[in-house]
């Protein structure tokens, strides 16, 4: 029998997750408490091996609490699966609310209009699109980036309304609508989200 394939990373108590949007939370209890808990809250909220409640996530976005105790097994490959899949659900809740309401507020800001927003999930690498009429298509990823890298992302996008290619004209436009040099903001941004990136794309996949 082949070997299940190991996760590419662990979620655990070390995960710091906090940004303007998400904030994950870590708390450890006696396991008496989790199961106590367990029995009042839906199936969704909790991972429950050979029938006891083991681990519980609440969340009140954009707080996300993780209760565990010392006897759960971070190891344990169905505990990853669930904690990524749960945490990827709750994020993407919040990104279908934040998203939008961000890219109103910069289309208000700069007097332009949209031919609509849709946040889903995108291929791998791709932090935005905006089509020929105008729609602009948002991963939920973008909510766990810092604001300023959110903000490049969607007046990117917008600056594609008038200029559907990346050339000259594209660059000089961006850097009216950031007030900035676009193409230096561009490489900072990559530099600093690099160290994340690999991490962001496993946990939204």
């Amino acid at each position: 029998m082949e070997s299940m394939k190991q996760p590419e990373f662990i979620i655990n108590p070390s995960l710091r997750l906090n940004t303007a949007h998400i904030a994950v939370a870590w708390h450890q209890v006696d396991c008496a408490i989790i199961e106590q808990e367990g029995r009042y809250l839906c199936a969704s909220c909790q991972y429950v091996v050979d029938g006891r409640t083991v681990i519980i996530i609440v969340a009140d976005l954009p707080k996300i609490d993780i209760v565990y105790s010392a006897s759960t097994d971070f190891e344990d490959r169905g505990i990853q699966e669930w904690l990524r899949v749960t945490l990827r659900d709750h994020i993407t809740a919040q990104a279908e609310k934040v998203l939008p309401e961000r890219v109103r507020y910069w289309l208000d800001k700069k007097g332009l209009e949209c031919g609509g927003i849709v946040v889903k999930r995108l291929p791998k690498n791709v932090l935005g699109q905006c089509t020929y009429d105008n729609v602009i298509y948002l991963p939920p990823m973008l909510v766990i980036f810092r604001n300023d890298w959110i903000d490049g992302v969607i007046l990117h996008e917008m600056a594609h309304f008038r200029h559907k290619h990346h050339r000259k004209a594209f660059w000089d436009y961006l850097s009216l609508l950031l007030g900035e040099d676009s193409r230096l903001k561009d490489a900072k941004t990559d530099i600093s989200l690099t160290p994340y990136f690999p991490f962001y794309c496993f946990l939204m996949k």
